[in-house]
């Protein structure tokens, strides 16, 4: 109520400001259209309410992934510099601000300023907007691609492979070296190493990328190896010469015995199809390998070291397994053709069951992210990969049939869930299974209750499914300045304080006077919540009441006195009898939405009218009249009067003045 008065003595000084002018011409004033400004969630900063914002930028034409700097300026109405913490929301559509990593931020003012930095990895213009209550500015930054500097071309040689690379001891096979940037005269030799002295190969062609040699001979023991530095000396005996060194070649002897050490992986699904690599050497080709009982195809070259192959079914490998397989281990045996050496490696891999998910749960959490999600099934193996819903997970706990996972944020574009698959991988062998949906939840907002509330004044809005987000609450189409919010983390509520704008009062609804004008009554609007940030909302029809501002307002009918006219007497002939002039009456009709009082009136000048009217004090409510009657009574000799009469009027409820009404009659006599 204190609020409330105290408004009601703003008016009471702008209406006597009103009443001085309408001493010139008592035209009617049009209301005044307030800015509504937005602030931050929870500021303590009043909203101004007239603002002027100057925009402008460090750099309008950054390259991508560089900064600009945008600074706005918040002055009111007279230049001066809005309150520390004015809430400043910067939007752009491109690129993101530093500031919070996303397209909509809120800064607050310091000495009028408030600065954002932008960048962008996209080309392309950023249309950035400034807006304080429904004041908005915008700006332009273009992101420009960095140019790109050409590299000089590269002369240096090189050696990107040799092929063959293992041979005979006797040498003369003939090797091709490719590379780039051959330039003749050339020299290849092949290096031993420490202690030893190198070999030249004999050139027998050379382009700028490839070099033909025969290996020279190298003395072998039977079943021994040698391996060589392949060099290439580029420009050789000139003032550019250079030497470049290449991959390794190996001499083998005529007979190779097969080593096998590890494979990798060391297991893998029932079904096959796994593609594991044998490590070793004296791997000779062609090559024959069995695994378990089973023969299988190489896949790709045989190097001297290694190869790889696909795994065949646990079947095929254990004819003799009872049931599937799984669990079985089977050996891998190599054999080098050529010279019928062969070698075996017991337990050399363990098939193990398919994997497969038999149940998970919860299959459902926040879109937040944090869900921990246990996974049943079989064959699992550490390491896994995890997605629960299309998004990846983080695994913190792997066996043979359990994972728990948790989920991550999922990125939100609307109020719609967002739902996917729960998949598992195995990393080294690749076997993948998916198990059931996982529904990301949206929180869907509610609105719990609203108080009501008056045009300019205070509303409270409680919210449920609020607590993240930027929040915008609207009645009817206008916005309204949240001036705080707080989250009670028992319920999960969201309340809310938030202003409503001035320019709400054009939404009221009016009861006609029957005397004149109209009175604004409460009236039910719609309000609707949004939340920004995922672009759900929900809107309560006509859920809250808006009463009226406590403006005092009145409307004349007519608008003023006219003329008074009396008749003077004249002796004749013929004789002309005096008279005065005919009454009129003015009514001062009461368009406030609350009661006032007409506590005095006041004549000057009035000595020739007799006036009257509606006995003070008078109590007014809302479209009542007071009503102020008028006549010239001189009609003694020609002659012209003015009568001026005030009438004071006061808050019924407080007694506090608000409004001086003046009225002028004017007269003649003739």
């Amino acid at each position: 109520m204190q609020t409330l008065r105290q408004h009601k003595s703003l008016f009471a000084v702008a209406a006597l400001v009103l009443v001085f002018a309408g001493c010139k011409g008592e035209s009617p004033t049009a209301p005044s259209t307030t800015t509504t400004p937005t602030t931050t969630s929870g500021g303590t900063t009043p909203p101004p309410t007239t603002v002027n914002i100057n925009l402008a930028v460090s750099n309008a034409t950054p390259q991508v992934n560089s900064t600009s700097v945008i600074t706005a300026t918040v002055t009111d109405s007279t230049g001066q510099p809005e309150p520390n913490g004015t809430a400043v929301e910067f939007t752009t559509n491109l690129g993101t601000f530093a500031e919070g990593n996303a397209q909509t931020v809120i800064r607050t003012t310091t000495s009028g300023v408030a600065t954002v930095t932008l960048t962008s990895a996209v080309v392309g213009p950023a249309t950035i907007s400034a807006i304080v209550a429904n004041v908005k500015k915008t700006a332009t930054v273009t992101f420009s691609a960095v140019p790109v500097t050409p590299q000089p071309p590269d002369t240096s040689p090189s050696i990107t492979g040799i092929t063959p690379n293992f041979g005979r001891p006797q040498g003369g096979e003939v090797v091709t070296i490719t590379g780039k940037n051959f330039r003749t005269p050339l020299r290849v030799f092949f290096d031993f190493g420490a202690g030893t002295t190198p070999k030249d190969a004999t050139i027998i062609s050379s382009t700028g990328t490839t070099i033909q040699v025969l290996t020279p001979s190298v003395d072998l023991g039977t079943g021994q190896q040698l391996t060589a530095t392949v060099k290439v000396i580029n420009e050789a005996g000139s003032a550019n010469e250079v030497t470049v060194t290449g991959p390794t070649f190996t001499y083998q002897a005529a007979v190779l015995t097969p080593k096998v050490t590890t494979v990798s992986p060391a297991s893998g699904p029932i079904d096959g199809g796994t593609r594991v690599t044998v490590f070793g050497e004296g791997f000779q080709t062609p090559i024959q390998v069995f695994f378990g009982a089973a023969e299988v195809q190489v896949i790709g070259p045989v190097l001297f070291n290694q190869f790889t192959l696909a795994t065949p079914s646990a079947r095929d490998a254990t004819p003799d397994a009872s049931g599937s397989g799984a669990g079985t281990s089977v050996s891998i045996r190599v054999i080098n053709i050529n010279s019928a050496t062969s070698v075996t490696l017991a337990n050399a891999f363990r098939y193990v069951p398919k994997m497969a998910i038999t149940t998970a749960g919860p299959t459902e959490g926040p879109f937040t992210g944090g869900t921990h999600v246990t996974i049943n099934g079989t064959g699992f193996n550490d390491p896994v990969a995890v997605v629960i819903g299309g998004i990846a997970a983080q695994p913190i706990s792997v066996s043979g049939s359990q994972i728990v996972a948790v989920t991550s944020p999922t990125l939100v574009t609307g109020c719609a869930d967002v739902v996917g698959a729960i998949t598992v991988t195995n990393v080294d062998n690749g076997d993948t299974a998916s198990g059931p949906n996982f529904t990301y939840r949206v929180t869907k907002p509610i609105i719990i209750s609203v108080t009501p509330g008056t045009v300019g004044g205070q509303i409270t809005v409680v919210i449920s499914g609020a607590a993240s987000g930027v929040p915008r609450l609207t009645i009817g189409d206008q916005p309204l300045a949240i001036t705080g919010s707080s989250t009670d983390a028992s319920t999960g509520l969201t309340t809310f304080t938030a202003t409503i704008p001035l320019t709400l009062a054009a939404s009221l609804h009016t009861q006609a006077c029957s005397a004149g004008g109209t009175v604004p009554i409460p009236t039910a609007l719609s309000l609707n919540y949004t939340n920004a940030s995922t672009g759900c909302s929900t809107t309560l029809t006509n859920g809250v009441i808006v009463s009226p501002a406590a403006i005092a307002a009145v409307t004349l009918n007519p608008a003023a006195f006219g003329p008074f006219t009396s008749t003077t007497p004249k002796v004749g002939p013929p004789i002309v009898t005096g008279g005065p002039s005919a009454p009129q009456t003015l009514n001062i009709v009461n368009n406030s939405p609350f009661a006032i009082k007409a506590t005095s009136v006041t004549k000057s000048g009035c000595g020739n009218f007799a006036v009257g009217g509606s006995p003070i004090p008078t109590t007014l409510n809302s479209c009542d009249v007071f009503q102020v009657t008028g006549q010239y009574t001189f009609f003694a000799s020609p002659m012209t009067d003015t009568c001026t009469v005030s009438i004071d009027f006061v808050d019924a409820a407080t007694s506090t003045p608000l409004f001086t009404k003046t009225l002028v009659l004017n007269g003649t006599a003739q």
